[in-house]
């Protein structure tokens, strides 16, 4: 009896031990470090302004006080170059913060320029050109700017996706979060969209993408800018076929024309490979820095032609 009694008291104890430990061990880890987010009615989401961290103890991340991916927003130094986009800019948890197309676009330019990233995962350019309504001090000190167009960019603003999409606070239980959001979806299908929506360009989000593109390039030397379209891996293969993967090009070319904007589409170009994603639609480490060579090249040749140092 003394040992049945004995075992009854030992096994919760165990359990309770096991808990702590593995919440100890999580939160030592890192793998709870991760950038947070603000909800915003106008925005969706947006990561929270003045905050950094190392995500597993090895990836750095950092957001400045306009939500970039950057250090401390001082647009007085080099000559500016904002970079919008998704996560294929942000980078994400998965890296290091060297290792993400703001840092290797800097180094690829010889750190000649400032190269201030605003993104977040999920983003479309309705999100993207809602931050700019917001902030028209950040788009007035940019020299030059580098913009990301995916399939389906302007169908509509895509909101916030929940606490395990884009969380905005820290899980009191680091345990139960990291098995909900990693563990248990391996087995179960549970709805964490983290990709934007992929509908067809409406009319009003291209009359926004424009006047947004509008107020950038106003009251500069053209070409004050580019627009870059990025293709997941199987829309790569699609255009390497020869079919056509962007239905958006067109309405694009006309809005570049307008507007002395340079179009490079990714596609294109020999440098980019099908071996170069992670996933079918965010880029390797390797791809990002190839991406990173690209659009440096883009922008260099860009900024030569306008004379701008």
């Amino acid at each position: 009896m003394r040992r049945i009694t004995r075992g009854l008291l030992v096994a919760p104890l165990l359990a309770v031990a096991v808990l702590a430990g593995s919440e100890i061990y999580l939160r030592t880890s890192g793998i709870v470090d991760f950038p947070l987010y603000d909800v915003s009615p106008s925005l969706g989401y947006i990561p929270k302004p003045s905050q950094s961290g190392v995500f597993l103890d090895k990836n750095r991340w950092t957001f400045n006080d306009k939500s970039m991916g950057a250090g401390p927003w001082n647009p007085d130094g080099h000559p500016n170059i904002l970079l919008i986009g998704n996560s294929v800019i942000m980078g994400g948890n998965p890296y290091d913060q060297p290792q993400k197309i703001g840092s290797l676009l800097e180094g690829a330019l010889d750190n000649r320029y400032a190269v201030w990233p605003i993104a977040a995962g999920g983003w479309t350019d309705v999100n993207e050109a809602r931050y700019l309504q917001q902030h028209p001090e950040v788009s007035s000190r940019a020299d030059f700017f580098v913009w990301e167009y995916m399939h389906g960019g302007l169908g509509g603003l895509n909101p916030w996706q929940g606490e395990y999409a884009f969380p905005t606070r820290r899980p009191l239980w680091a345990s139960g979060y990291v098995f909900r959001r990693y563990v248990l979806p391996k087995f179960i299908s549970l709805p964490v969209r983290e990709l934007p929506p992929d509908e067809a360009a409406r009319p009003e989000n291209i009359a926004l993408f424009e006047d947004r593109i509008a107020a950038l390039t106003a009251g500069k030397q053209s070409p004050a800018g580019l627009i870059f379209l990025y293709p997941d891996k199987a829309q790569l293969l699609t255009a390497r076929s020869g079919a056509k993967w962007l239905p958006d090009k067109e309405f694009l070319q006309r809005i570049c024309a307008a507007h002395g904007v340079i179009l490079v589409d990714i596609a294109d170009d020999p440098q980019w490979d099908p071996s170069l994603y992670r996933d079918g639609v965010h880029p390797s480490a390797k791809g990002n820095a190839v991406l990173a060579r690209i659009l440096a090249g883009h922008v260099r040749s860009a900024i030569g032609a306008t004379g701008t140092q």
